[in-house]
């Protein structure tokens, strides 16, 4: 990985000591318009051809990569070739995916935009794409050539896309320690400049590089950055179902107050982590979009998580921050328990 503050020189380094052959970048239409002229400051000479798809989840399926697929064999890519991911988790999930398929695999790099992809989606090699309603289905595990971080690009983001991936941030200090929950706690609205901030990021990205390192292929530890996204996953889906898209932050913020709930229920959490989970989210995040007559489909979808096996639904859960419990199995009734938990809150 590389942590920079000059994009110019850590792009000319990487492309300079590797003989690529043709270098692609992948952008949505949010990171076209907002990000892709700071890359082209720094190798636009460099650049075969920019790929662009539509922004958001709905466009990481199957039919998106037929398309990149064919644009890139019409362009002459070949095995040698560079597939530069310029966005957020959609397009380091996409792009990962695309490189790592084409031709049995062509090099790529991961240059994220967004708090979500910096911290969370663009670190630990996992790509792919949904499969209908169901997140993430299809997919594969490899490493890009390189992760760069340029922290400058935060500057682009609005207001909820930087919760978004604040709330996957508060997902790793949940499951690191107190002390590192306690002090994600003070960057809700942060000085996105500041050194403090800078070092903030860093320590969170550093949370979930730990856990990949021990566990790759998600065999033990790594399952605990699952916390909040079973529901999360859930409730984002039943949210595009309903023509109301939540971001996959704001879902998994909701998610984990619901597993903290059934955490609280099952393993005597401590009561203080949901209260002050639950408070900053009710300060800072949009209601979830679902109803309690979508408890059946919402379980219908639980049901088809790929962490599952056997006849259960299976959760990461914690008895104590840094302390956590994976493949747990949870009875739908203590789930439809926590759903009702999280409407209430939304009606209080």
């Amino acid at each position: 990985m590389i942590f920079t503050h000059d994009l110019n020189t850590a792009l000319n380094d990487v492309l300079n000591s590797n003989r690529y052959s043709s270098v692609f970048v992948l952008v949505d239409k949010n990171t076209q318009k907002h990000c892709l002229s700071l890359l082209h400051k720094s190798v636009k000479q460099k650049i075969s051809d920019t790929l662009t798809v539509n922004a958001g989840e709905i466009t990481k399926n199957i039919d998106t990569c037929i398309f990149l697929w064919d644009k890139l064999n019409k362009l002459g890519a070949d095995r040698h070739s560079l597939l530069i991911n310029l966005g957020g988790g959609m397009i380091s999930d996409l792009g990962g995916f695309i490189a790592s398929t084409y031709k049995r695999g062509i090099h790529f790099i991961n240059l994220p935009t967004t708090m979500l992809a910096m911290i969370d989606a663009a670190i630990g090699g996992k790509n792919g794409i949904n499969l209908g309603r169901m997140k993430n289905q299809i997919g594969v595990i490899n490493e890009p050539d390189e992760l760069i971080i340029f922290p400058g690009f935060l500057e682009t983001l609005d207001r909820n896309n930087y919760l978004a991936g604040y709330a996957e941030a508060l997902k790793h200090g949940l499951i690191k320690s107190e002390k590192a929950f306690e002090n994600t706690l003070e960057f809700a609205t942060p000085d996105l400049k500041s050194e403090k901030f800078i070092e903030f990021l860093k320590e969170n990205m550093s949370i979930k590089e730990e856990i990949v390192a021990i566990d790759p292929y998600e065999k033990a530890d790594r399952k605990a950055l699952n916390l909040g996204h079973t529901i999360g996953h859930a409730l984002e889906a039943i949210s595009h179902q309903k023509g109301k898209p939540m971001l996959h932050g704001e879902a998994v913020a909701w998610g984990t107050i619901a597993e903290l709930f059934i955490s609280q229920k099952l393993h005597a959490l401590n009561g203080y982590y949901l209260e002050q989970m639950t408070a900053l989210i009710q300060k800072h995040y949009p209601e979830p979009t679902f109803s309690l007559h979508d408890k059946e489909e919402l379980l219908a979808i639980m049901r088809q998580d790929k962490k599952n096996f056997g006849e259960s639904i299976r959760f990461t859960l914690l008895s104590a921050p840094g302390k956590y419990i994976v493949d747990q199995p949870v009875s739908e009734n203590t789930i439809l328990e926590s759903l009702k938990h999280i409407k209430s809150l939304c009606q209080s």
